[in-house]
């Protein structure tokens, strides 16, 4: 118990690291999710993104998927969807073993690539979800408090970072409209 409590917080750590890189932020998404799997021991990894024109969370960033499947795959984000639901309260979903419970649908993709439990936190960006990172299993999988808990400080860095990448845009954003109110 206290080496994966030592395990988590060290890779934590260099998720940390990783964060004040000059990488860019798709780049840092790829190494999260390969650091996350390590920590959490499993081989399915992703980060969605909700599309609010669609109404869908697609998948940005990801270990352990077929080829093609990364930024091309989408998900519910409905709340019979865990990472839907997830998404929409802002709230871990973890299911042990999609067979043992009638309350949450296991999506086609999913069931594509044998997942049969998965483990959701939300990514908040200024106290809204701006998406979900999902930890999948092949194999009914118990996840711990401290599992998700770990999930959701890995959620957290991911938010810090993904909110300082809009910065600059918002900032253009505010500079301009600054400028047109100049001219109006």
């Amino acid at each position: 118990m206290l080496d994966k409590l030592r395990r988590h917080i060290r890779i934590l750590v260099d998720i940390g690291r990783l964060s004040v890189e000059e990488a860019g932020t798709e780049r840092f998404l790829d190494q999260a999710v390969l650091q996350i799997a390590r920590a959490v021991e499993i081989d399915h990894v992703k980060v969605l993104q909700y599309r609010p024109d669609t109404s869908d969370l697609l998948l940005i960033a990801g270990v352990g998927w077929k080829d093609g499947a990364l930024r091309t795959a989408t998900l519910s984000a409905d709340l019979r969807s865990p990472p839907g639901r997830a998404f929409q309260t802002a709230e871990p979903v973890s299911i042990r073993d999609f067979a043992e419970q009638n309350e949450f649908v296991c999506s086609e993709f999913l069931a594509e690539h044998s997942i049969v439990a998965v483990s959701n936190v939300p990514i908040l960006i200024g106290g809204a979800a701006w998406g979900v990172l999902e930890v999948d299993s092949t194999k009914p999988r118990d996840f711990s408090q401290d599992t998700t808990e770990f999930l959701t400080a890995a959620a957290a860095l991911i938010g810090a970072v993904l909110r300082r990448g809009a910065q600059p845009d918002e900032h253009a954003s505010l500079m301009a409209a600054g400028a047109m109110a100049d001219f109006g």
